[in-house]
Parts: structure tokens; C-alpha cells; sequence
């Protein structure tokens, strides 16, 4: 019967890595991938369905599936106002500022734009900065699916990195975009499937919807809207939405592996439709892995895991449930794994066909000046996709001696995040910015968020910086049960409801890290500003195209009513004005 079970729990794992791999070789033996076209934008034939589902499975990684539930059953529902508010404005947002310029101009690469609008040196800069940030979070992203693996089937966890990550680089490389975005798509009915399955278990044994709303609000854990404005609270209303709008503009808004799939749709149209999908159903999923993260409470209420030393901290929180209440259930625990592992895939696989194309693009092209034919740029893409796996893989041992989903991936890329949204929104809505403001304010962020979130991480890791969680209870273990202590504040000074800090802790380290990115955000948008309007450059044009649409309709009528006026006559300023005119109508 062991055995029965044993192959049950991997049927649904070897399937899934089974498809992965078959669609990687149909698109790469069977299907035309020979140019930076096919490789990157599917030849422009791809469908709103694929790109949607792609672009939800690339941005759901086992550090939602496994972080958001933790963290709901840690410290309440405040986060998932994010699956409610952000919506409308992320969504406005992105169609009416940064898609339309971007699906306008059809680049390969986003950070073309950069030099297109700015110079070379930023377009470097910028690039690089992504790919390594990139490089740096894809081991986060596999390491989490590899544990929660481990502590299903006992495989040793770097074991499964290595098999995880092969198989992903194989297909990635193999069948370029078109082979990502079905696999994602594949992947990601995984994913659903399994959320939904657990979520209906968890509903049985608890015994309905209502018995878990009733358990959370007893416990303190239903809150939505605590209004308090004080950025130093770990979480409120404003924190989460404010945060998390900036973070979500720059995952849909600029993110290359986003934009990429917007470009690969054929009309502008389907990629508006598909931006729309994108954040409803990333609103979907945030609400239903919080509802997981609701029913771990309603089930552990009176007797938490970590403190009862069943678990040794909350990364393997949601797991340890899924064993617990399919344990009946034989291949639904692999079913749940499985999905986490898929999450991982999509986002992996997404990324490192982003980082091929960038690197290609704004190094190999650009940087060096390097003409090869499609086929030759084809094998070059795929040789940089091999290598950034295999760097991934080996940094794999490095994430594992962190702590803290979810705040740990927000915070490390929100070092970058803040300063490449700041340059792209310099230049797409502020005709007046110039490379000088827009280099300042790329590096001005970057130094201010790394100083940070450097800073609030060391002092999380000497134990000098932590955070105030919901009450958790012991009372209903076993009376055998050796417990773990409760969290020690000794020798640190409470700040707020939320902190607790030591003295030498700079007061800049305890802000909230939803508000990460918003401030590496404003900070690079006012030095740019700021340093263009002191050190103005050469009076020069900027082309419309590459400023969003309201901002053309607001400078260039104007600015063409003063031409004809004084009657000159300029065929790049007039040319320029028809642009305006047709770009305006998207």
C-alpha cells in the first residue's frame, strides 16, 4: 500500500516535468525558432489566452504559494487588499502610460528605450542592473518549490534543484517563447488545480466557510482596512496597496519579460485585453493562497506548529498542512508539490529567456557592436539562457541560509526595482528629463535603497530588528509536546504596534518594506528632475513616440500651433506632429 501511495504522490510531478519537456522539444524540433523573432516573440502569432495564463504563471512562483499563506496565518489578512484595490489602479496605470508607448515602438528588448529616448550608457546600466537582480532572485524562486519537495519525499534538496533547474533550462533554451508560454500556461492549471483541491479539503475538515471566517476573527487575524497612515507599520491599507501598486507597475509596467509578451501579441488591442486578464487573475491568486493561509489558522488555532516544533520556521508551514489534511488522499500532497514546482518552472523558465534576450540585445548588439546572422543570434541567446541557469543553480546555496519568504523577496528586489521604474517613468512622462537627471536619479536610488535594505536586513539578522506577529496558542497540543520559546524582545525597544528595534538601530531601517520600491521610485523621479531642470542639455526634439499618449496630446499641439505661427518650416518637427496625431488614436 506504501508503494501504491509513494507512486501516487509522484504521478502528478513526472507528468508535469513530462509535458514540459515534450512541448520544449515540439517547439524546438518541429517548430521554426531560428531567428531573434521566433525566439523571443513567438513570430508575433501568439493568442491573448497563452500570453495571460503565461504571464500569471511567470509571476507565481512557490513564494506566493508558500510566503502569502505564512504570512496571512502569521500576521492577518491586511495583505490580500492586494488582490481587491490594486487592481484598478495598476491596471489604468499600465494601458494608459506605459503599454502604449512600448507596444508602439515594438522593441525586442525594453531597454532599448532607454537608448533611444536617453543614450547608451543608461541603457547599459539599466540592463545590467535587471539581469542581475534577475539572476539573483530566480534561486529564491527555485530553492523554496526544492524545500517544500524535500519535506514531502525526503530527496535531497539540491538534488531537486538540479533536476528542477535542467529541465527548465532544457525546454527554455530548446523551444524559446513559444515553448515558455505554453508551458506556463500548462503549468499554471497545475498550480490552479492544486490551490483549489487544498482549499476544498481544508473547507471539509474545518467544516465550511463560515467556521474559518469565524476562527480568523476570533484569533485577529480579519483585517482589511486599518487606515493608520504611519509608514513605520509593518502592514495597513496604505502600506499594502501604496507598495504593492509600485512594485506590480514594474513587474507589468517596464518588466522586459512582460513587455515581451505584449509585443508578441498582434494587435494592441489583444495586448490591452491581456494586461486586463493579468491583474484580475493575480488578484485571484493572492486571495486564494491567503484563503489557504486562513484555513492553516482555523486548523492550528490551538496548537502552532513552529512553537509545537513540528516544523522549524514558516517555510514549511503550508506543506506540513497539505500533508496533514490529504494524508488520506494519496497523490494530492505530489498534486500540491507539484503545482508549487510548476509555479517555480514558469517563473524560471519566463526569466531566462528575459535575461537571453536583454543580454543579447543590449550587450552583444549593442554594446559591442557585434552583426551576426538570425541563426547564429539564436544559438547565442541560447547559450546565455544555459549559462544564467547554471549560475542560478550554483546560487542556490546561498538562498538557502536566509529566512523570510515574502518579505525577503520583496525587499532584495526592491532595491532595483524603485531606481529602473524611476528611469522609465523620467522618460516617458517628463518631455524636460534629460540623460544627466535620468543617470543621477538611476544612481541616487539605487544607493539610497541598498543602504536600506541592507541596513533593516543585517539588523533582522543580528536579531536587532523584529516584528511584532498575532498571538499564537499552545493550548490544545499534546501535553508530551516539547515546545520552542516564544520570540524574545528583550534588550530592544518597542517602536510601534508593529516593531521592535535596538537602540542602535537607524530609525530609516524600520519603515515598512511594502514601501520599498515606492521610495527608490520617488527619490529617482525628483533627483532626476531636479538635476535636468539645474543642468539642462542641448535644446534637442523628443520624439512623441516615445512619450506616452496624454503627454503628447498636452506639449506637441501646442508646440506646433507656435511653429506655424511664426512660419518656420521643419520636416522632422512636422513628420513628428503626424506621428503624434495617429499614435494618439491607440
Amino acid at each position: 500500500m506504501e508503494n501504491v501511495n509513494w507512486m501516487a504522490e509522484y504521478a502528478a510531478f513526472v507528468v508535469m516535468l513530462g509535458l514540459s519537456v515534450v512541448i520544449g522539444l515540439y517547439y524546438g524540433c518541429f517548430s521554426k525558432q531560428n531567428t531573434v523573432s521566433d525566439y523571443l516573440l513567438g513570430g508575433k502569432h501568439m493568442s491573448v489566452f497563452p500570453i495571460t495564463m503565461s504571464l500569471i504563471a511567470s509571476h507565481i512562483s512557490g513564494i506566493t504559494l508558500l510566503g502569502v499563506p505564512s504570512e496571512i496565518y502569521s500576521n492577518g489578512t491586511q495583505y490580500l487588499i492586494v488582490g481587491v484595490v490594486n487592481n484598478i489602479v495598476v491596471i489604468a496605470t499600465v494601458i494608459y502610460i506605459y503599454l502604449p508607448v512600448f507596444y508602439d515602438l515594438q522593441l525586442t528588448s525594453v531597454y532599448e528605450y532607454l537608448g533611444l529616448r536617453f543614450n547608451s550608457n543608461i541603457r547599459g546600466l539599466s540592463s545590467l542592473i535587471f539581469a542581475i537582480n534577475l539572476i539573483l532572485y530566480i534561486p529564491v524562486v527555485i530553492y523554496i518549490p526544492a524545500l517544500a519537495f524535500n519535506q514531502v519525499t525526503g530527496l535531497d534538496v539540491h538534488l531537486i534543484t538540479v533536476i528542477i533547474c535542467v529541465i527548465c533550462i532544457f525546454y527554455t533554451t530548446i523551444g524559446g517563447l513559444k515553448a515558455v508560454v505554453w508551458t506556463d500556461a500548462i503549468q499554471s492549471l497545475f498550480t490552479a488545480v492544486s490551490i483549489i483541491i487544498v482549499i476544498i479539503l481544508g473547507l471539509i475538515q474545518i467544516g465550511g466557510i463560515g467556521n474559518t471566517i469565524r476562527a480568523n476573527q476570533e484569533g485577529g487575524r480579519i483585517e482589511f482596512f486599518k487606515m493608520n497612515p504611519d509608514p513605520f507599520l509593518r502592514h495597513t491599507f496604505w502600506t499594502v496597496t501604496i507598495g504593492t501598486t509600485f512594485q506590480w507597475l514594474t513587474s507589468l509596467g517596464i518588466h522586459p519579460g512582460a513587455v515581451q509578451r505584449f509585443v508578441a501579441l498582434p494587435t494592441y488591442g489583444k495586448a490591452r485585453k491581456a494586461a486586463f486578464f493579468f491583474v484580475f487573475g493575480m488578484g485571484v491568486v493572492k486571495i486564494l493562497t491567503g484563503a489557504i493561509g486562513m484555513l492553516i489558522y482555523a486548523k492550528y488555532k490551538d496548537c502552532d506548529p513552529i512553537l509545537a516544533n513540528y516544523i522549524d520556521n514558516d517555510r514549511k508551514l503550508v506543506p506540513y498542512y497539505v500533508m496533514d489534511v490529504a494524508a488520506k488522499f494519496p497523490g494530492i500532497t505530489g498534486l500540491f508539490v507539484s503545482g508549487i514546482v510548476s509555479a517555480a518552472l514558469s517563473t524560471m523558465s519566463a526569466q531566462i529567456n528575459t535575461v537571453s534576450g536583454t543580454i543579447y540585445e543590449d550587450f552583444i548588439v549593442k554594446m559591442m557592436g557585434i552583426k551576426v546572422s538570425d541563426l547564429t543570434a539564436s544559438v547565442i541567446m541560447k547559450s546565455i539562457a544555459v549559462i544564467s541557469g547554471i549560475v542560478c543553480v550554483v546560487l542556490v546555496f546561498v538562498v538557502e541560509k536566509l529566512n523570510g519568504i515574502l518579505q525577503m523577496s520583496i525587499s532584495l528586489s526592491s532595491v532595483t526595482n524603485g531606481a529602473l521604474l524611476a528611469v522609465f517613468t523620467l522618460g516617458i512622462c517628463f518631455p524636460w528629463a534629460n540623460s544627466r537627471g535620468a543617470m543621477c536619479g538611476l544612481l541616487t536610488s539605487l544607493a539610497v535603497m541598498t543602504w536600506i535594505v541592507s541596513g533593516a536586513q543585517y539588523a533582522i539578522y543580528n536579531k536587532e530588528l523584529k516584528f511584532v506577529e498575532k498571538e499564537v496558542s499552545i493550548s490544545g497540543c499534546p501535553a508530551n509536546t516539547t515546545f520552542r520559546n516564544h520570540t524574545d524582545y528583550s534588550g530592544l525597544i518597542r517602536l510601534n504596534e508593529d516593531v521592535y528595534a535596538g537602540p542602535d538601530v537607524l530609525t530609516i531601517y524600520t519603515i515598512s518594506y511594502m514601501h520599498y520600491s515606492t521610495i527608490g521610485t520617488l527619490v529617482g523621479i525628483a533627483v532626476g528632475l531636479a538635476v535636468s531642470l539645474l543642468f539642462p542639455e542641448e535644446e534637442q526634439d523628443v520624439d512623441p513616440k516615445l512619450l506616452t499618449p496624454f503627454i503628447r496630446k498636452l506639449v506637441y499641439p501646442k508646440y506646433m500651433t507656435e511653429t506655424v505661427k511664426n512660419g518656420r518650416t521643419n520636416n522632422h518637427k512636422t513628420e513628428t506632429y503626424e506621428l503624434v496625431s495617429q499614435d494618439t488614436k491607440l
